[in-house]
């Protein structure tokens, strides 16, 4: 995704003329051809990840003007995004492997086993239009309208499509085995600032320096879900686990009666369990977003949980898919903000003090959700006290480039100032207090969802 630009997904359904079905299937084929072909050169027999090619420029030198002959028809730029999206999957296969991961071939078959596929469009593929769509297929192109709710106020149609700020970008058709849908992408240009920030200097700032706010979030499997510099206390992980837990029973009960009825009443259940968790997902996310507005902050940091599953494979699996899921909907949210987001390695956060005088780092110092510094005699929440290093360690990890006016997370070419923002004021990292920060808070003020 271009930086420079925020994207959102609008799924449309689309009538498609019967007479020209066959057309579309026919261009998948032909697009699954060129995928193969390019993974098969992509992937020449390889001893270790360096060999697999994932740059498209490479790709495309030793393939296009064939695939081109060999799929008389195919648009062009069909051609070129399949390649594309075949050096995409070959770049993400490189990194697993030197990860440690067993990877094989990615494989291109003309539809999957239920018969759904996609396809993706561009601009030149496709013309997008506000209630319709112009695909280009082999045999020229099929118009297809849009099927739109009788209202649809409020609906993410009335909100990317209508709206006059955004523009459609690079899509994909797809095709479920029955029917046809559009994955339309709109896209806008990213705000440039926080939706709080306003034209007023800051007297603080000067033209050579940008004022960088943090808000760190700290993830957890029991206690509360999120937790945030600021001290706030989202989600109630305990309670989400016995949740979690009734379903599986009920789910269980319904298996081992196994008529029709149960067979039904097991995927109707399914659907509405994950319905509860992604609002979850969603009450989680949206207050993080809060407290980053409430705090003024420009950028709100994460725990890097790349391979959490190694980390915490004694936790519950469903964990591992909320986390990623609470740090989407926070990132997505937040963009539209003009508020970043980031990741720092977790190493040691949660049993290093986060008094920047002290940082005595020695498991000594955390008790359960109870944290007292050994040394220093601090004492927080473990969790809250976990979220103030999250966004100290961006600080440690980013001092140079802030230093140097370097960091891609600076908003000018200036030195940059920065901060954490904290439940009662601000703390830079050599550690000023502005006011004075609640060092005594044992368990600041929560927020429950979720019960």
């Amino acid at each position: 995704m271009d930086d420079d630009r925020v994207n959102r997904t609008v799924v449309l359904p689309l009538v498609v003329p019967p007479e020209r079905v066959a057309d579309l299937h026919a261009t998948r084929r032909r697009v699954a051809y060129c995928q193969r072909r390019t993974s098969d050169v992509c992937w020449d027999d390889p001893n270790r990840p360096a060999d697999v090619i994932s740059t498209y420029r490479t790709a495309e030198t030793a393939l296009y003007h064939q695939l081109r002959e060999e799929t008389e028809g195919l648009h062009s730029n069909l051609v070129q995004k399949a390649m594309k999206d075949v050096t995409s999957n070959m770049g993400t296969a490189k990194s697993n492997w030197r990860a440690g991961d067993q990877v094989g071939q990615p494989t291109y078959p003309d539809s999957q086993d239920d018969g759904s596929y996609a396809i993706t469009y561009d601009k030149r593929a496709a013309t997008f239009h506000k209630y319709e769509v112009s695909l280009a297929t082999v045999t020229g192109r099929v118009e297809c309208r849009y099927v739109l709710p009788r209202d649809i106020q409020g609906t993410p149609y009335e909100r990317y499509v209508l709206d006059s700020r955004w523009s459609f970008g690079t899509s994909k058709l797809v095709f479920d085995g029955e029917r046809f849908w559009l994955h339309a992408v709109c896209t806008r240009p990213r705000p440039t600032q926080p939706v709080w920030a306003t034209d007023a200097v800051d007297e603080s700032s000067s033209d050579t320096q940008t004022r960088i706010r943090l808000l760190g979030v700290d993830c957890n499997v029991d206690g509360h879900s999120v937790v945030t510099s600021v001290a706030g206390f989202h989600g109630n992980a305990d309670a989400l686990n016995d949740r979690r837990e009734q379903f599986e029973r009920v789910r269980g009960g319904l298996q081992q009666t196994g008529t029709r009825s149960a067979h039904r009443t097991f995927y109707g259940m399914s659907g509405r369990e994950w319905r509860f968790f992604d609002a979850y997902a969603h009450d989680c996310a949206n207050g993080i977003v809060d407290d980053a507005l409430g705090a003024r902050c420009t950028h709100v940091v994460f725990e890097d949980l790349t391979r959490i599953r190694k980390r915490i494979s004694n936790a519950p699996k469903f964990q591992q898919w909320l986390f990623k899921r609470i740090r989407t909907y926070t990132a997505d949210k937040l963009e539209l903000l003009g508020i970043k987001t980031a990741t720092v390695n977790p190493r040691n956060t949660s049993k290093r003090c986060s008094h920047t005088d002290c940082e005595s780092c020695t498991d000594a110092n955390r008790s359960g959700s109870r944290f007292e510094c050994v040394d220093c005699g601090l004492a927080l929440h473990a969790d809250y006290n976990a979220a103030r290093n999250i966004a100290l360690q961006w600080f440690a990890e980013n001092a140079h480039e802030m230093k140097h006016g370097q960091s891609s997370q600076t908003c000018s070419a200036g030195r940059a100032t920065s901060q954490l923002a904290l439940k009662s004021g601000t703390l830079s990292p050599d550690g000023v207090f502005s006011p004075v920060d609640g060092l005594s808070t044992d368990k600041p003020t929560s927020s429950l969802v979720g019960r």
